[in-house]
């Protein structure tokens, strides 16, 4: 009985302290293959600023002040991958993604998700990878090409809620939700495309 309760605990242990998403033969980063299709996958952390963002969306010149929407929906400052060159208005600024947690994470970095809903999140800024070596270069320190940095209102809001602490999510890259597309519109870098 002994023998059955420690193996059942070790299989407990290791589904919930390890990645989901494993590396496939001739492509980079981790991959999930969910009913059939494969699907990207990425590690996640929160940050909070009191800031705008590298895709303009806020008030006020230079630094400026978010807008507060972006307390209300899924934002992320995202990994060069998938924010796109530079370092204001990025290809990748205003695009959405929907997001599903793997169960998984980067062990030692994070916690299972009590949380496995797909969310919708859109990209309002960049994970700069001079400040963040360890997440947001491509690959990061853990072999993830992709990274998304969620806002997270005094790192106690919207992404603290749903129960996720720097999950590994799978992600698609989805058209923008009405409301999601109409809050894009407000940001300055949506005048550059």
């Amino acid at each position: 009985m002994k023998a059955i309760i420690t193996l059942a605990l070790l299989f407990i242990t290791s589904a919930v302290a390890a990645p989901v998403c494993q590396q496939i033969s001739g492509q980079q980063g981790y991959w999930i293959t969910v009913n059939g299709a494969t699907y990207p996958c990425a590690t996640t952390t929160r940050y909070w600023d009191n800031f705008k963002g590298a895709c303009g969306c806020g008030f006020g010149t230079g630094n400026g002040n978010p807008f507060p929407w972006q307390y209300q929906i899924i934002t992320a400052a995202a990994s060069n991958s998938l924010f796109g060159s530079g370092e204001w208005c990025g290809d990748g600024c205003g695009k959405c993604f929907a997001v599903t947690p793997t169960g998984g994470f980067v062990d030692g970095q994070g916690q299972a998700p009590s949380n496995l809903q797909s969310q919708v999140l859109m990209i309002t800024n960049l994970c700069p990878q001079q400040y963040n070596m360890q997440w947001c270069k491509s690959p990061n320190d853990y072999g993830y090409m992709a990274h998304f940095d969620l806002l997270d209102y005094n790192m106690n809001g919207l992404i603290t809620s749903l129960g996720w602490d720097n999950i590994e999510v799978y992600y698609q890259h989805i058209p923008c939700p009405g409301p999601q597309a109409f809050n894009w519109g407000q940001c300055e870098c949506a005048f550059f495309y």
